[in-house]
């Protein structure tokens, strides 16, 4: 015979069964919880949740699968493809219904590109002449003057290494490259910078300064081509530099820059068109500032805090 249950075993018992049965409450509630989470409140849903579907629709993933796939679907393949783009409109219409739309960011901003997008699409559309590629080209041809350019060798001494002795060492070097003239592969082993280029070619003017200082672009634009200077002094240390080939800066003609002159006017186009599809929209609307905020935005010119 088994052992019988004593006293304190039996008061016991009906603890652990009110527990059980708490837990199971608990969790039956959470999973109700739950399940109201995800079926969300009541909502009105426009012509009672009907969701029609054309043969427009089946021409629209029939195209969209060819598009993809550079190919035409299967019976299968489109079948499946469609069972997708309804799913996708249901879900979509569930969360407009919700109302998951409205505070999103994300869905805010790609609503604000979409109306910007349509109200700037005519001027878009429009490809300028020739006539007027020309004309905007004349009214702002620094904006697109070429840089001068360079093909340059230099060696570069260290002041830590060299210490007060630079200047003479730099003079008895500079002797030496303009007797010997060695290749470029031999400037390596004359300098002390092995993270600098010896030989450049095609650096513009802004590539040489955000390559060696701006101390070392202005003084190389006044050397002459074709013979060891210098030193010319740099953040790095003092250079001697020998200019093989230079291109003068220059404004070229308006059909050398044609592309990007295009892009500029559509770029400015699209800007205009976008600031006056504002100016056209916002009449119909009041814009409401609290007490707070205006007292912000008729302050002293955005030059104080950055909040009120």
């Amino acid at each position: 015979m088994g052992a019988s249950m004593t006293d304190p075993e039996r008061e016991k018992q009906p603890r652990r069964l009110w527990a059980t049965a708490a837990h199971m409450f608990g969790f039956g509630l959470l999973l109700a919880l739950a399940i109201l989470l995800a079926k969300g409140p009541p909502v009105d849903r426009e012509d009672g949740g009907r969701v029609a579907f054309t043969e427009a629709d089946l021409a629209h993933v029939h195209a969209a699968f060819e598009r993809t796939w550079s190919r035409r679907p299967t019976g299968i393949e489109l079948r499946k493809a469609f069972d997708r783009y309804v799913r996708d409109e249901v879900l979509y219409r569930e969360a407009l219904a919700r109302g998951l739309d409205r505070n999103d960011p994300v869905v805010k901003m790609s609503l604000v590109r979409k109306i910007t997008m349509l109200g700037t699409a005519a001027a878009e559309a429009v490809e300028p002449t020739d006539a007027e590629l020309k004309a905007y080209f004349e009214l702002r041809t620094e904006r697109y003057r070429i840089p001068a350019s360079f093909n340059l060798m230099q060696v570069c001494l260290s002041p830590e290494k060299h210490g007060e002795h630079i200047g003479t060492v730099a003079a008895e070097l500079l002797a030496g490259l303009r007797e010997k003239e060695p290749r470029p592969e031999e400037l390596v082993e004359l300098g002390d910078m092995l993270m600098l280029p010896n030989v450049a070619k095609d650096m513009s003017e802004d590539q040489l300064a955000r390559t060696f200082g701006t101390e070392f672009q202005s003084a190389v634009m006044a050397l002459p081509v074709g013979q060891w200077e210098g030193p010319v002094e740099s953040g790095f240390g003092l250079h001697l530099v020998k200019i093989t080939h230079r291109e003068e800066s220059r404004i070229p003609e308006w059909t050398e820059v044609r592309d990007r002159i295009a892009y500029d006017m559509q770029f400015e186009g699209r800007k205009a068109a976008e600031d006056q599809f504002y100016a056209e929209v916002l009449p119909r609307y009041q814009v409401v500032y609290s007490e707070g905020v205006g007292a912000f935005l008729e302050g002293d010119d955005g030059r104080g805090d950055a909040a009120p």
